[in-house]
Parts: structure tokens; sequence; C-alpha cells
């Protein structure tokens, strides 16, 4: 008799988070053996997930061995630009579906990218990489930061979710500045760059790539709030025309074509300069945080995560869109650190809220929201019309209340 048992097919995955639980779930509804890596032992993908191990997702030749020991297929990389070079790293050196670990670690690593635009004619802002700030201080007296415009951006080489990030005017705050965004650097590098004007929206936003090409696209608005330069949600579609959003995936191509990238999601932020040039800030090869993928799906009808999830183990996958929405996600958050006591919805937003995650419960203590990792909770909301749409996001501090105890 034919033995007609298969293989359940083993997938690693690289973060166990609260945001990093979907494709785990998609995975195990499709039977297959799911794995975490992440150093925190109460993420609840852990407890989930067919094995886990307590292991950071940074430490690539030791979970090249889990890997190995393993017999794993895929590995997806989830929401994390600090865990790409990982997930690149395994499924290059086991061949299995990825990208070169090369050209992952270039997108990673802001000051490598901004090389890597200059050598290849894209545009890019003024920038300077610095080890310490003793060596900031001495180049505070070199014409080359004196050459840049007043107002800075200041972030670290290889940190996400806006960690560490500042905008600044005044060359006093430089140095506190520096030291924030070196907090938060694995290399304790960070770059200094002259700040770019937009056009309208910041677009973000998440694609896919099959042999090597851009198979589907999704842009939306990046909001912001006054007091914070976290963005506090998304808006699908981007409100840019289509010419111009049309040459911003001309230069995406350009990128990943250089780079020989082959396959798998990618993340975006961009900007429209206001003489209409493309500005890559970033692209992170991996799924967007947010909660993008789920809006996406919304908005769309594509769904990336289980693309992410069934690519990385080989199999084909459709992306199709089959519905056009108006669709945001928006972060719960808090402008002050303090203990949670309720959070409040206006009638006027009840009904658009298609989707409520909420990371904290009544009681809980909750940080300020000045980086991406820090929200009490994500919502997808539904519109009528794009006008309803961009009027409530602009204006969600008056529709969501968070009550905090100090």
């Amino acid at each position: 008799m034919r033995n007609t048992t298969t293989k359940m097919k083993k997938i690693i995955f690289l973060g166990a988070s609260f945001q990093q639980l979907s494709p785990i779930e998609y995975a195990s509804s499709r039977g297959y053996f799911t794995i975490t890596c992440d150093n925190r032992p109460d993420n609840p993908g852990h407890r989930i997930a067919n094995r886990s191990y307590n292991v950071s997702t940074t430490e690539k030749d030791r979970i090249l061995s889990i890997a190995r020991a393993e017999k794993i297929d895929g590995v997806v990389c989830y929401g994390s630009d600090v865990s790409a070079p990982t997930a690149a790293y395994i499924s290059e050196n086991l061949g299995l579906p990825g990208n070169p670990y090369d050209s992952v670690v270039t997108l990673t690593n802001k000051n490598r990218f901004r090389e890597f635009q200059k050598k290849n004619a894209f545009y890019y802002p003024k920038s300077m990489t610095i080890d310490s700030i003793d060596q900031l201080e001495q180049n505070l007296i070199e014409a080359e930061l004196s050459d840049f415009s007043k107002d800075l951006v200041v972030k670290p080489v290889d940190a996400n979710a806006c960690k560490g990030i500042s905008i600044i005017g005044n060359r006093n705050k430089l140095t506190h500045a520096i030291s924030k965004a070196a907090e938060y650097s694995i290399s304790k590098k960070v770059i200094i760059e002259e700040y770019v004007s937009r056009k309208s929206y910041q677009i973000c936003g998440e694609g896919f790539l099959q042999d090597g090409l851009i198979s589907f696209y999704s842009f939306a608005n990046e909001h912001f709030t006054e007091s914070t330069i976290v963005p506090v949600g998304e808006s699908f579609p981007s409100i840019h025309h289509k010419s111009l959003t049309d040459k911003a995936v001309q230069e995406l191509q350009r990128v990943f074509t250089l780079l020989n990238m082959s396959t798998g999601p990618f993340n975006v932020d961009l900007f429209i300069t206001n003489d209409n040039k493309i500005f890559i800030v970033e692209i992170g090869p991996r799924n967007g945080g947010n909660r993008m993928p789920d809006a996406i799906k919304y908005a769309s009808g594509v769904d990336t995560i289980s693309a992410t999830v069934e690519s990385a183990i080989g199999n084909a996958i459709s992306l199709n869109p089959t519905t056009g929405q108006f669709v945001s996600t928006y972060s719960i958050h808090t402008v002050s650190a303090g203990i949670l006591s309720g959070i409040k919805y206006n009638d006027e937003i009840k009904n658009n809220i298609v989707d409520e995650l909420l990371f904290y419960e009544i009681g809980d203590p909750v940080k300020a929201f000045d980086m991406g990792s820090n929200m009490i909770g994500n919502l997808i909301l539904k519109f009528d019309s794009y006008d309803e749409m961009i009027h409530k996001m602009e204006n969600m501090s008056i529709y969501v209340k968070v009550d905090i105890l100090s």
C-alpha cells in the first residue's frame, strides 16, 4: 500500500507579541506546525504556538541552529524590521523562500539605505551617521552639519516603530536627541538627516513581491497627532493622484530589482516632495505594523497575512483585490503615562468600528505614546465616504477618549 502520509509543514515565527498573532493563528488554522522565537516568555504568541523558544529574534545564529534542529519549511518575520535580517539569514542558509541577507540588511539599516539611494540616484536628504556623542561634538564645528537645513531628523539606524526618533529645530537639543536615539539602536549608531517637507499626507502602505516584481500594493495616508511624531493611524486609499503613486511604485520596483529582492511582503513609508519627487523614507522587508494587513483585507479583500505564511513555505498565492472600501486603522493611546481607567467611544464613531483589539485591561499601567509599541489598543474602522474618513481621522481625539489616573 502507498504511504499517503505527508509531513506537517513547520514554520518559525520571529516574534510573538499581540501585534504578531495574526500569521501564527492563520498557520495554526491551516494545520501547520508553529514555532515562535521571542525573548519575552509572557508574549501571547508563545501560548498558541506548538513550540516556543525564549530567544531574541536578533540572535540569528542561535535561531539558525533551532531552525536546523527543527527541520523547518519556512520562516516568517511579521511587523518587525529588527527581525527581518534574521529571517533572511535563516532562509539563505537553509535554501528556503526568502530574500538575500545582505539586501535585507541594507533595507533595515537606515545609514546603509541612504548610501544605497545616493549610489543609485534616488532622491535622498543630506545625512550623516555618528557613533557617539563625542564624535557629534567634533562634527558640530565642521561644515558638514552646518550646511544642513535648520530642522533635523535624528533616529537610530536600526530600530523600528518610531523608537528614539526626534525632529528638532534647535541645535541645542541635538545632544539629547542623539542620546535618545542611541538608547534604541542595536548598534548604538545614529543618523541625522535634513527634514524633508512633503506634499499633503505622508504615504504608508504594504505590498508583495512575487518573482522579483511588485504584484500587489496598497497605499494609505499616514496620520499623526500634534503632540507626537509617532503615526497614530492610516487611512486607505492614499489621497495622492495615481500619476504620483505610479511613480512611487516604479521607484520601489527599481529598489527591489537593484537589490535582487524576490519574494514576500514589504512595508513602506515615503513622501511626495513639494516638487513631486519621490522620497522613499524607508522600506521594511516584512508586513506592516499597526494591524495594517488586517486593514488592507477590509479595504481590498487581499489577505497579505495568509500570503506571507504560504509564500514562506513556497506555496502559490493569490493577491487579487475584490473590493474597494474606505478603511483606516487607529492606535488607541495616551500622551501621558498612568493607570488605564477607561476607554470611551463617541456615538458618532461607534458604527465605524469594525474591529477592536485591546492590549491592556482597566487598571493596567500604560505608557505615554512616544513609540508605536506603546499603543493601548488598535481599531479598524470603515466609512461610507472618503470625506467622512478623513474628517474623522483628523479628529479622533474627539471621538476616542482614554482616561488615565496619574
